[in-house]
């Protein structure tokens, strides 16, 4: 039976918890302690976002020496709690590449460090027994350069990035991630042309769906004028990319989006709180637009329909900055509760698709 795993992104770089004297790395084994008492499961699920630098400049423009005051290494190599939570191996862990540096910059340093960010990343990655790994095809939003140049050069730099995995024998995914226009792929059909591309490298590769990033891709493009077609839904863009792409997805990134927001909680005004304010998962469509926030409710339903559906499972990370990690926590709790109710539901009537609407 294929299963609902719903886990939760970590980063360096979120100081909420920073009041109550917690902050990642180095109390990573309190936060896995967190989320299995209020998720109530034995194996936490986390998507590790280091934004620490794995390298210092050795000589300028292309050499480089590891950081050893790098935070990460340290908490895996010198913190017993650490060590202790990753030897046990009862976790399941994703790691995000670095965003440092830029990769398809023509200057040589800045290029050169990005690539050596994400081959020490993935190092550290496989050091930790990761399960997959998040990349990047840019960094930088770059609206004036020739798309298809700036996609040529993604395609170079995850060349040297399939070389140095196979060089050293990796068992992780490696992922490439949608992410918001002008930065690529931001669409189902630059989704589909990229991932044929970067398997046809390394056969390997899968897709790190992020559902915020598409949504906020759309609506970028619909104000920028580089939409085709204004009366093309998200939903319905969703559904298509979904359709074309489903069986090369291996894990799903959700945030809440609110206008220009895309890493809040689902289902909230950027201000509420999972704990006092109820969580809109199944509101009619309208509610949504009146808002000017994605559609959750259908948009949950297709990532069922386009996984638990079809025989494989849900793998869905919530991407949420700037809250505690209890509130974090809780709304894992509450989508994973409401996913499984679907299922449930499903089970009974059939599975829902977007012509049973009523």
């Amino acid at each position: 039976m294929p299963s609902i795993h719903v886990g939760v992104a970590l980063s360096d770089a979120n100081r909420a918890d920073l009041p109550t004297g917690l902050c990642i790395p180095e109390n990573l084994t309190t936060y896995a302690e967190s989320f299995r008492e209020a998720l109530g499961v034995e194996t936490p699920f986390f998507e590790l976002q280091p934004n620490d630098h794995f390298v210092q400049p050795a000589r300028y423009p292309d050499q480089f020496r590891l950081n050893r005051d790098n935070r990460w290494l340290n908490a895996v190599e010198f913190n017993q709690g650490v060590q202790s939570f990753i030897d046990s191996r009862a976790h399941r862990l994703g790691v995000h590449q670095p965003l440092l540096g830029d990769m398809l910059s023509s200057n040589f340093f800045g290029k050169y460090s990005a690539l050596e960010e994400a081959r020490r990343a993935m190092d550290f990655a496989s050091g930790i027994g990761a399960e997959y790994f998040v990349m990047h095809l840019a960094y930088v939003d770059k609206w004036d350069w020739e798309r298809s140049d700036q996609i040529d050069k993604g395609l170079k730099f995850f060349k040297d990035i399939a070389t140095y995995y196979r060089s050293y024998g990796y068992h992780f995914v490696p992922c490439i991630e949608v992410l918001e226009y002008p930065k690529f792929p931001a669409t189902g059909g630059e989704l589909c042309y990229i991932i044929n591309a970067c398997q046809k490298v390394l056969h390997e590769t899968r897709i790190a769906l992020n559902v915020s990033h598409l949504w906020r891709a759309r609506n970028l493009m619909l104000a920028t004028g580089h939409w085709e077609d204004a009366k093309i839904s998200f939903v319905q863009h969703l559904e298509y990319t979904l359709a074309q792409c489903w069986e090369q997805i291996h894990v799903f990134q959700l945030g809440g989006c609110w206008e220009s927001e895309t890493h809040s909680v689902p289902g909230l005004h950027p201000q509420q709180n999972p704990y006092d304010h109820p969580m809109k998962l199944r509101e009619s469509t309208g509610v949504y637009q009146e808002s000017g926030e994605i559609d959750l409710n259908r948009t949950l339903d297709l990532l069922l329909e386009y996984t638990i559906d079809k025989g494989r499972d849900l793998n869905l990370v919530l991407e949420i900055h700037d809250r505690d990690s209890g509130q974090v926590n809780e709304a894992a709790r509450l989508i994973r509760d409401d996913l499984r109710a679907r299922v449930e539901e499903r089970s009974q009537r059939g599975p829902y698709t977007l012509g049973n609407e009523s």
